[in-house]
């Protein structure tokens, strides 16, 4: 799995911490991926499929998304509900050496990551929260807020817990396998192959626990690794061969099929 912090120009952009805000009928250009940094992700509203490496949950509602470094993830959404996020990340270094007991603290992001639903009170307040985040410019406020916040979750999350549906194994590989291998023809023959199931599993249960079948997250993924590439110079050309997507007429049309603009425009918005 590879680790992106492109997503967030980490190093460039921000050093400490960030907090953006999503809204809109699709997610991002994102697949099932990891980062060095912890993510606290606030989802307002939308019909959303999360899915950790051990677990998946979907529907309508409120819940916070607690991923530490190192945790593979992906949020994706369906363009019938307006989707909407605050995510909140911080650095490693922003905040591990300076909490004494953060050893036990950051055990609220779980080992593979955490789900917990929540409720009107509780997202405002969150919301809140992090908003006030954002807008303190002074580090050592922000990490106080941080682990008020951190503390706050703590105190409902146990309750808030979503009862998972546990993945097999040749998902995860499946996943795995697309991502070093996107740039290549894939086709669902070969993948349930190379995992040793059936093409009908493979299909049925890719579905069942991503939300996407598996042509539209092969494209999803060829797409994000386009926009990381133009992002760092690369023309459409280029970027379309180097990810399975043909030329550069090619990867726009597919890219405006999905996200209703050009990569150009994208990249601008």
């Amino acid at each position: 799995m590879k680790k992106t912090l492109y997503d967030y120009g980490y190093g460039t952009a921000w050093q400490n911490a960030l907090v953006q805000h999503r809204e809109g009928y699709y997610t991002s250009v994102a697949d099932f991926h990891e980062h060095d940094f912890y993510e606290i992700n606030l989802i307002l509203s939308g019909n959303v499929n999360i899915l950790l490496s051990d677990q998946t949950e979907e529907g309508i509602g409120s819940r916070i998304v607690l991923t530490k470094p190192g945790t593979p993830h992906f949020v994706s959404c369906k363009p019938d509900t307006l989707y909407s996020r605050i995510y909140l990340v911080f650095s490693k270094d922003f905040i591990e050496n300076y909490i004494p007991e953060w050893d036990k603290l950051s055990g609220i992001f779980g080992k593979n990551g955490r789900i917990v639903k929540i409720s009107h009170d509780q997202k405002d307040l969150c919301k809140t929260v992090i908003k006030s985040i954002q807008d303190e410019t002074d580090l050592f406020r922000q990490r106080i807020l941080i682990l008020y916040l951190l503390s706050y979750i703590e105190d409902f999350a146990q309750k808030g817990d979503v009862g998972f549906t546990q993945i097999p194994p040749y998902i995860i590989n499946a996943l795995t396998f697309i991502d070093e291998h996107y740039s290549e023809k894939i086709t669902a023959e070969k993948l349930a192959a190379e995992l040793g199931i059936s093409r009908t599993t493979l299909m049925t249960s890719f579905k069942k626990y991503t939300g996407s079948t598996l042509n539209d997250y092969i494209i999803h993924c060829r797409l994000k690794n386009v926009m990381q590439m133009i992002g760092e110079g690369t023309t459409e050309q280029e970027a379309a061969e180097r990810c399975g997507l043909g030329d550069a007429s090619g990867l726009i049309r597919c890219f405006k099929r999905k996200f209703g603009m050009t990569p150009k425009q994208y990249l601008v918005q």
